[in-house]
């Protein structure tokens, strides 16, 4: 792996769809959720703000780390610095 190359236990998945590259629809198909969801934590309205689940979190985690394990580099890695 690279040295600025993390593994993570839990990723945000708007985090996750802006590394990757993903539409919300791809990324609602990795993590077992639906696109509108994904969209709603987007969202930065007192009411309609959601916040990720741990379940989503790790699944976001798991496919990140897999996809790193497989030698696939990430589109955008910044908001991976900024966490880390």
């Amino acid at each position: 792996m690279k040295q600025h190359t993390y593994i993570f236990e839990e990723l945000d998945p708007l985090v996750f769809c802006q590394t990757w590259g993903l539409t919300y629809e791809e990324a609602s198909q990795y993590l077992k959720i639906k696109a509108r969801t994904i969209a709603a934590y987007a969202c930065h309205g007192k009411v309609t703000r959601r916040n990720p689940s741990s379940r989503v979190k790790a699944l976001a985690a798991m496919q990140h780390n897999l996809w790193i394990q497989e030698g696939k580099q990430p589109i955008d890695s910044s908001p991976l610095l900024a966490i880390a």
